[in-house]
């Protein structure tokens, strides 16, 4: 299990990083960038809306388990609305900076403030549109408020949260992202890891018993090593501009980790709740696309707080 876990982890990074690559490339460089030009996320964004796809159909299953069955077109419409509408308004100032060389979109807080707007008002349009699939499918008293109310649990865990990880790519880069999901990730593999070979006390025994309290120190631990590497090693050695303080990347590992760890928890309880153990079967040595993206999904936030007021490379915030 372990082996299989470690061979399907690494193949996914090196997807991953492989992407990223391609999506730097087009968008920096543009190999036909004398032709088109081409914004961030011109790669990564399908394929991302394609997980969000995978996770809603995830969400989905587990809620029916649970006895919650919202129309599933509205989950789906909704979540990608959001991320798309979060993604183009950072196109729109990114081709306000590079193209129209408008500065006002770079500094202050016109680029975050542009984004959480669109998100926003695409979450209130995801709430019209499923209001309207629930009015329309009505036929007798009974489950149609619940069933609203798991729609909107998709948008707000989903897609309002993804987001944070499309802000994160888009403001500042594919730097700020992968030390979300290289810390976050880190974490994991430690709390595994040290929870395997030394844990003894369980952290959380009803909701999640293979957790233990040395697993999570131990996960703590890897996180702001993890941490250290990417904002100290790392990063000033591609970018020389790059500098973050020990107290901000420190602080960064240590936060990311344990809201990294709630939103694994998180998982588990939705999951515990419909007396189900894995979100799907989608990624081997894994389970579900959600078993992956839980952690991120939560650390998300907590991640751009520390891009956003420079907590971290003081230089790169808005």
């Amino acid at each position: 299990m372990l082996g299989r876990r470690l061979f399907f982890g690494i193949l996914l990074v090196a997807v991953l990083l492989g992407l990223a690559w391609l999506d730097v490339r087009l968008s920096r460089y543009g190999l036909a960038r004398d032709i088109v030009w081409l914004p961030r996320g011109i790669i990564l964004l399908p394929v991302y809306l394609l997980c969000l796809v995978i996770l809603t159909r995830e969400v989905l299953r587990i809620l029916n388990a649970a006895g919650l069955h919202p129309l599933p077109q509205t989950a789906y419409i909704g979540n990608v609305l959001i991320a798309a509408s979060c993604w183009i308004a950072n196109v729109i100032q990114q081709y306000n900076l590079e193209i129209l060389h408008i500065t006002e979109s770079k500094g202050g807080w016109q680029w975050a403030a542009t984004a959480c707007f669109s998100a926003l008002l695409a979450v209130a349009c995801g709430v019209f549109i499923a209001f309207a699939a629930e009015m329309r499918r009505y036929s007798h008293p009974g489950g149609n408020t619940i069933n609203l109310a798991g729609s909107v649990f998709t948008f707000a865990y989903l897609g309002l949260l993804s987001c944070f990880m499309i802000q994160l790519y888009m403001a500042y880069g594919v730097e700020a992202v992968l030390s979300l999901i290289i810390v976050t990730k880190m974490c994991d593999t430690g709390a595994y890891t040290v929870g395997k070979l030394l844990g003894r006390h369980r952290m959380t025994p009803i909701l999640s018993p293979g957790k233990t309290i040395e697993g999570a120190i131990g996960g703590v631990f890897f996180a702001c090593i993890g941490a250290w590497v990417w904002f100290e090693a790392v990063l000033p050695y591609y970018e020389q501009e790059s500098f973050s303080p020990l107290l901000g990347w420190l602080s960064f590992g240590i936060t990311i980790a344990i809201t990294g760890m709630i939103g694994d928890l998180a998982g588990s309880l939705i999951k515990r709740d419909s007396n189900m153990k894995d979100s799907g079967h989608a990624v081997p040595g894994f389970g579900g696309l959600l078993d992956i993206f839980d952690s991120l999904l939560i650390s998300a936030p907590a991640a751009y707080v520390f891009w956003v007021f420079g907590f971290v490379c003081p230089g790169k915030h808005l």
